[in-house]
């Protein structure tokens, strides 16, 4: 049985790494959701496995380091932070879009623990680190095939991951792996190979574009090399190397810097993207996020909110300069900040004794202990290197399943180097007959257990979301989400909002008989009433709910949930212009205007928030002060394209605005004639011909297929008639 039992175990640990290629697209979020099933099937067959083994293998049981124990320290203190926080549901379990919580905290904890426990030995993890260099090589292929891919249509590349931030730090792990193994290496090609590929995960790290994971990057490899230089004393060469090396980098970032506003790196997207680097207007909106996160810490300061709520705190603190941002921020984008939201000061300081303990074997053991092998001073210098070159991104980037595996690993690997026996554990002894009698059937029912209660739900749900996206039926793609609904998953509020979207694209759709029209609308609301009461406080899904009153026509209910959802945020501007349009819509021009100028003067930069005002100030006859509002060409050129607004002011006779608009109109889309048209009719409104016929002559220029209407425009107004007597566009016009 233990032969079978090590297949699982390694097996289960091994195909970690690959879960990277893994893309379940039959699932709702397909690249996360199904590497985050898998990665939690894995870990929990792999740890139920082991824990049989150690009770009959001695060498297998676990053993001690603070590593570990900061580790545990951490769970625990979560577990009450998520007990007590803002909506333990979220906290614990999350959602699909985020597959994190608690859930991902535990599982994370025993793949270190497992790992750290069964590979103990250099050729062990030799095996593994070389088994995920591999899939990084893959990895690193795909996306670099990304790079002349017309169809993928980005910039920034993405591979197997869906996201460019999160393809940034896996190659920031494997840019060390790599060069672990190369310090590790005795052979000259085999460093070689390991070299060339450190170059060819730098490379696709910077086509991704992710300038904090790039900084993170340059960080970690200049306290690598620093480490070496200081204390690789026995490594003569090497250190020569290494502060080399250290000039070398010193000179290449200098001469970037230099020539960052050269062509070959400006017209490089992603080596602009980094050479284009300013602090101070870059983190303008970061540090807006982490001053209301700090005011969600002093409000919660011993154990915060609890993991995956820090959107109460972004709705309750919203600050108005965030008008053109992310609207629901769920995080606060700042390792430091998300921990003391999450857990409070006891969670930041459970989180960074992590590094603590890591630190303390890297560099306080040997300068204490001289004679400590645990690793040599090249191996020690890469990991503090991937520490500090981790939080370091951590600060600008927040953590998803990739990071936290590979963070796991080298979690793991410093684990099994320092971890010392623990006796008491090793001279417990266990009788076969009761490992295969009891503790073998118990661990597989659990097994069985975990995978049909913990997963199965969630997994069918994620299924069900996308069967009913598949469908062009309304009848079928409904019963799809009642059954995603049925499951009883994690993933109640995404499937809700899912649901409702579809019952407001469909409310007036006259295709859809309406017998199905109406069981859209009752399920939809019987469910975001139950939403409602699942997650109180929640200022989106108030939002959510007030739309969906607006699409089918309730406005007195639609009108009630903004106000809630006001209350929860109160500085909101995308609230309070919903506020607006409400009041409009129920024929209260007066009271849309007091909303529209709030919203307005809560940040004079939202040019949408001015548009809508002096839209309804002109309603109001109050030409003068919406004249005020778009006295400047800058909002009128990014004003031109509200319909409502040159609506209005086409009523109030404001042509001399309307002109302005139209202006901007064909030169931003010079294509479409009807631009051409109106502002030719303004010019001829005004009396000033001549400008009116240049126009039209201008549309031809700019779409000749118009040329006949035009010129038949040009000849009216040339011979004193009216410009549209007669000037039909045939067909192909």
């Amino acid at each position: 049985m233990n032969s079978f039992l090590k297949v699982v175990v390694y097996g289960g640990l091994f195909a970690v790494p690959f879960l990277t290629l893994y893309v379940a697209n039959d699932y709702f979020f397909p690249y996360i959701t199904g590497k985050n099933f898998a990665f939690r099937i894995l870990v929990e067959m792999s740890f139920l496995a082991w824990v049989v083994l150690a009770l009959s293998e001695v060498r297998y049981r676990p053993k001690f380091s603070w590593v570990l124990l900061s580790l545990i320290s951490l769970l625990v203190v979560m577990f009450f932070a998520n007990l007590f926080g803002q909506h333990p549901p979220s906290s614990f379990w999350s959602n699909f879009e985020r597959m994190d919580g608690y859930i991902t905290l535990v599982h994370v904890f025993l793949y270190v623990l497992v790992l750290g426990s069964v590979l103990t030995t250099k050729k062990l993890w030799s095996y593994f680190l070389h088994t995920t260099l591999v899939v990084a090589f893959i990895v690193a292929l795909n996306g670099l095939a990304q790079l002349g891919d017309v169809n993928f249509g980005k910039n920034r590349i993405e591979s197997y991951l869906g996201n460019a931030a999160y393809l940034a730090i896996y190659m920031f792990f494997h840019i060390f792996i790599a060069l672990w193994m190369l310090v590790e290496s005795k052979v000259n090609l085999y460093r070689v190979i390991y070299g060339l590929l450190t170059l060819m995960f730098i490379f696709t790290l910077v086509e991704t574009g992710t300038r904090g994971t790039t900084l993170g990057l340059g960080v970690g490899i200049t306290i690598m090399v620093a480490y070496i230089a200081i204390f690789g004393a026995r490594y003569k060469e090497l250190r020569k190397v290494a502060v080399g090396f250290f000039i070398l980098l010193a000179i290449g970032v200098g001469g970037f810097v230099l020539g960052k506003d050269s062509a070959f790196i400006q017209d490089n997207p992603n080596l602009s993207r980094i050479a284009n680097i300013n602090l101070a207007e870059d983190l303008k909106v970061r540090m807006t996020i982490w001053g209301m996160a700090f005011e969600g810490v002093k409000e919660r300061p011993i154990l915060g909110w609890g993991q995956s709520n820090f959107n109460y705190i972004f709705n309750e603190q919203y600050d108005p300069f965030l008008f053109d941002q992310e609207q629901w921020f769920d995080r606060s984008h700042n390792i430091v900040m998300d921990w003391l939201t999450t857990g409070g000061i006891l969670g930041f300081i459970a989180y960074m004794s992590v590094f603590a303990t890591c630190l303390y074997y890297l560099v306080v053991v040997p300068l204490r202990n001289k004679e400590d092998e645990s690793f040599t001073v090249l191996e020690r210098a890469v990991l503090v290197g991937i520490l500090a070159g981790y939080f370091t991104h951590n600060l600008v980037v927040f953590d998803n399943i990739i990071s936290y595996i590979f963070f796991a690993v080298i979690l793991a690997l410093i684990h099994s180097r320092v971890a010392k026996p623990v006796e008491t554990i090793e001279n417990v002894k266990v009788e076969k007959s009761l490992i295969n009698q009891f503790a073998a059937p118990v661990a597989l029912v659990l097994a069985i257990v975990l995978v049909y209660t913990l997963h199965l739900p969630g997994m069918n749900a994620a299924s069900d979301i996308i069967d009913g996206y598949g469908s062009n039926d309304p009848e079928i793609r409904l019963e799809a989400f009642k059954r995603a609904l049925s499951r009883d998953s994690f993933a109640y509020q995404e499937i809700t909002e899912q649901l409702a979207q579809q019952a407001m694209n469909i409310a007036s759709n006259t295709n859809v008989p309406e017998e199905i029209r109406q069981d859209y609308i009752k399920t939809a609301e019987e469910e975001l009433k139950r939403l409602v009461e699942w997650k109180p406080g929640d200022a989106r899904i108030h939002v959510f709910f007030s739309s969906f009153y607006r699409a089918v026509g309730d406005l007195s209910k639609a009108k009630e949930q903004m106000e809630t959802a006001r209350e929860l945020s109160p500085n909101k501007q995308s609230i309070i212009s919903q506020q607006a349009i409400i009041a409009y819509s129920q024929g209260n021009v007066e009271q849309a205007e007091e909303y529209f100028k709030e919203a307005f003067e809560l940040d004079h930069r939202n040019t949408e928030a001015r548009g809508f005002y002096a839209a309804v100030l002109y309603m109001q006859n109050k030409n003068e002060e919406a004249k005020e509002l778009l006295k400047e060409d800058s909002y009128v050129q990014n004003l031109a394209g509200n319909d409502f607004l040159l609506s209005a002011a086409n009523k109030a006779g404001d042509s001399d605005f309307l002109v302005r608009a139209y202006e901007a109109r064909t030169k931003n889309d010079p294509e479409n004639e009807q631009n051409w048209v109106s502002l030719s009719f303004l010019y001829y409104q005004n009396g000033e011909l001549e400008k009116a016929v240049e126009t039209l002559r201008g549309s031809i220029e700019a779409k000749p297929t118009f040329a006949k209407t035009a010129n038949c425009f040009i000849g009216n107004i040339e011979a004193g008639n009216d410009p549209q007597i007669g000037c039909v566009p045939n067909k192909e016009e």
